[in-house]
């Protein structure tokens, strides 16, 4: 049983989820430390789309996301191939973003799946993109 006398120390020992379902360095997701009182918005509030869908290699996409910290800085990936970055808002949105899809896809087949990225520290969201001809 815990000593809980007035003074007493507890130790907390925080184990990574990923560690307690079998499944570290699987799932590309680390888990984040939740604080009591703590009013930063979940990382998984983060949301990103991308306007066109589809496109070719060497083409552009505007990218819009909301649900980041307000005046972080966002880093997008193309298939986790950096290709830009912003600073969102007050409100911890950006919109029409552009990005170009890089010429090193070109010879994808087309229809061909990817995926854009966009990340802040623990704030991460994407959106497919489909590449074409």
């Amino acid at each position: 049983m815990p000593d809980r006398r007035p003074g007493s120390v507890v130790a907390l020992v925080i184990v990574p989820f990923a560690l307690l379902t079998g499944c570290a360095g699987k799932s590309g997701v680390s888990p984040v430390p939740v604080v009591a009182g703590s009013t930063v918005a979940s990382p998984s509030a983060a949301q990103l789309a991308a306007e066109p869908k589809a496109g070719k290699a060497g083409g552009e996409v505007r990218l819009s996301g909301d649900g980041y910290p307000a005046g972080s800085r966002v880093v997008f990936t193309f298939h986790g191939e950096r290709v830009g970055d912003a600073t969102t808002d007050g409100a911890g949105r950006f919109a029409g973003v552009l990005v170009k899809v890089p010429d090193s896809f070109q010879d994808s087949p087309p229809g061909t799946q990817f995926v854009i990225g966009a990340t802040s520290g623990p704030f991460y969201a994407d959106t497919p993109f489909v590449l074409t001809r």
